[in-house]
């Protein structure tokens, strides 16, 4: 938007330079892009955001001079109104009709005669060519004038070459073509609005007029045009045409209703006035603007306290009423420091107390809010448990020399089959995926991790030590998992020589990480169904799987590997209930332990866990710790039996123990393991 420093001065009273008016208006949001000096003139270039479409009008932005500046209005004030026009009764036919009233809401016609069309006056022509208008004849000129400075468009007909004296506001039927003012065909089509008379196309509505109806030299009568059309169908015609102009650039972002009436007859007025024409009829079409339209507009409760504690400044009741005025709002003066606010019909963008505290920041000066240091109030936020444990339990399989896989939250139906798993009543994350083998939220790790196994091992990657902590989706619920996946050989410097990966490896991976995060209670329970055969409990209640691959699933997921594949996978959400990251330092004990090994005949069926639990029980609260040294299935052992040493520790820290006292527990034990657990001691 072009404006000249001439042109503000018509309204306002400004004191400040040209230079120094482009800073205030810069820094209250209206973008100075440039200043010019022509013909003696400064030239504004002003970059307009496309939510204010008031400051594409000479007014629009005078108004935020006036309230920048505190400068008053002259004469030529925005209150000023145009003096009612009667004219005589015309003998000449004329009507307005819109046949499509939402993409017209609002349309005026004026009819006046007797107009001598010439070269404009050099007032006229030299104002115009400033803001980069070029002069045509007086009539256009005029209604360039008053696009500029009200912001609203308007259109002068040749009503004589109005076939029946009629304008029709209506949508454009395929087929018709129309010669724009610019030379070029257009051919129309149904989505175009037009101005047309009983036969023909005038115009494109809000866009451009058609040759063939301009006004010339020739013209004796004008009908001059001021309407209102939907934003939506100005901007789809413009861009259907490939045409664009200074008129479907304000129709577009949408045009002030009052406005409509004002600038058709500020423009009627001059046209009489310059022109020598006659007012001979004015129709209407559709609902004018009128008093109470105001109220309807968006009304605000504005706490002045709480804007200027905000900001920082003080400003009283009576200079930020001052300001919204200047800018156009009306004010009320409900109670100390409480103003009722009712945004102007050409400010939609004004809804909220913030927008006009915005208004008062922006008028009064971004530059004199004071540059404070903001109060930092420190906050601790509780970081969840389940958060915490999975930061550690990274920490802890990475030391243990695992690494981190970071798979898709998203599966298929196929994935489940795969891995030999139910396929649950999974979520759909996607309505349209962009490929089906990623549409399910997932409720399992494993299939990720044998999908990431088998992509490893068949690219020459054999030994894996892999795991994810990951969200799973179930039925209204969303948790955090753990998955764990060891495939190929164990390497380690303490190895003379690598070797197969067993499942007591993956068992003691897990069991070490749950020592570590202070899990008393777990265990491995026997065999069940499932792709992974063993439950992994806590507290006696279930929380994951492990086991071996079976061959079927490695076949299913491609995998060629001849050496097992093991996997694990929990609940670290219901693990974390139990976790307890606390450490509490014990001091050392001051009395003496003493060793015993047990050697005994236990079933394949007898899980470690439940020995260990039965001497825990039978050793009265003496014994210090448990270790499985030794498991030996050979030649001296019976078939279906394993052969177990374990070394116990015994030990008090209130008192040494005697032997008397050591064999008294120790024989307790024996005898729990043959009478309860069937064992046979070695």
């Amino acid at each position: 938007m072009k404006i000249s420093y001439s042109w503000i001065k018509e309204f306002v009273d400004v004191k400040l330079s040209p230079e120094k008016l482009g800073d205030r208006l810069t820094m209250a949001g209206l973008s100075v892009a440039s200043l010019d000096e022509i013909g003696g003139d400064w030239v504004y270039d002003i970059e307009v955001t496309s939510n204010r479409p008031d400051w594409l009008s000479v007014r629009g932005i005078v108004r935020e001079v006036a309230a920048i500046t505190g400068a008053k209005f002259k004469k030529a004030s925005l209150s000023a109104r145009v003096p009612k026009l009667d004219g005589k009764k015309s003998a000449l036919p004329f009507s307005v009709t819109v046949s499509d009233t939402k993409a017209c809401p609002l349309y005026y016609g004026n009819l006046i005669t007797g107009v001598k069309v010439s070269a404009s006056p050099e007032w006229l022509i030299k104002k115009l060519n400033a803001v980069g208008v070029r002069s045509v004849n007086n009539v256009v000129d005029i209604t360039n004038l008053c696009l500029m400075e009200y912001g609203q468009p308007l259109h002068a007909f040749d009503f004589d070459k109005l076939e029946g004296g009629a304008i029709v506001v209506r949508r454009a039927r395929d087929g018709e073509r129309l010669t724009l003012i610019d030379g070029t065909e257009k051919k129309l089509s149904a989505g175009l609005l037009v101005i047309a008379d009983n036969k023909k196309p005038l115009a494109v509505a809000g866009i451009m007029g058609g040759q063939d109806s301009e006004v010339t030299l020739n013209t004796k009568n004008v009908m001059l045009e001021s309407a209102c059309f939907d934003p939506v169908v100005i901007r789809r015609g413009t861009r259907l045409l490939g045409v664009a102009s200074d008129s479907s650039y304000r129709f577009e972002r949408g045009v002030d209703i009052p406005t409509v009436k004002a600038g058709l007859f500020a423009a009627t007025k001059m046209i009489c006035d310059i022109c020598a024409g006659t007012l001979a009829a004015s129709k209407t079409s559709g609902k004018p603007a009128d008093k109470s339209a105001q109220s309807k507009n968006q009304k605000i409760t504005f706490d002045l306290k709480e804007a200027t504690d905000i900001l920082s400044i003080k400003i009283s009741s009576k200079e930020a009423k001052n300001i919204l005025q200047k800018l156009g709002f009306v004010v009320k003066q409900k109670k100390a420091g409480t103003l009722e606010v009712i945004a102007p019909s050409f400010r939609k963008d004004v809804k909220v107390a913030e927008d006009i505290t915005e208004e008062i920041a922006r008028s009064y000066g971004y530059d004199k809010i004071p540059l404070t240091t903001p109060e930092i109030k420190p906050f601790v936020m509780d970081v969840p448990k389940v958060q915490t444990i999975e930061r550690t339990v990274r920490d802890l399989l990475v030391s243990m020399g695992l690494k981190e896989a970071i798979t898709y939250g998203l599966t298929s139906e196929e994935s489940y089959t795969k891995t030999a798993l139910k396929v649950p009543q999974a979520i759909s994350a996607l309505v349209n995926p962009l490929s089906h083998d990623y549409h399910l939220l997932r409720t399992t790790l494993l299939p990720a991790l044998l999908e990431c196994a088998s992509f490893n091992i068949n690219h020459n990657n054999p030994n894996l030590e892999i795991f994810e902590t990951a969200h799973v989706f179930g039925k209204g619920e969303e948790t955090i998992s753990v998955g764990i996946l060891l495939a190929g050989d164990k390497r380690a410097s303490w190895l003379k020589e690598s070797r197969p990966y067993t499942l007591y490896d993956l068992k003691g991976v897990l069991e070490s990480l749950f020592d570590e995060l202070g899990v008393k209670k777990f265990a491995f329970s026997s065999l069940e169904e499932g792709a992974l055969n063993f439950g992994i409990l806590v507290n006696g209640t279930k929380i994951g799987s492990l086991g071996a691959v079976s061959e079927a699933i490695k076949r299913n997921w491609g995998i060629k590997a001849k050496k097992e594949i093991f996997a694990a996978e929990f609940s670290l959400s219901a693990l974390s209930q139990e976790a307890c990251l606390k450490k509490v330092f014990m001091p050392l004990s001051s009395t003496p332990s003493i060793s015993r090994d047990i050697s005994v005949l236990a079933g394949k069926n007898t899980p470690y866990s439940a020995i260990k639990e039965l001497i825990q029980k039978k050793s009265a609260g003496y014994l210090k710790t448990a270790a499985l040294t030794e498991c030996y299935q050979g030649k001296e052992i019976p078939d279906g039996c394993r052969g177990l040493t374990i070394s116990l520790t015994y030990g008090s820290d209130v008192k040494t123990l005697t032997d008397a006292e050591i064999n008294s527990v120790h024989s307790n034990v024996l005898e729990g393991l043959v009478k309860e657990l069937s064992l046979t001691l070695r």
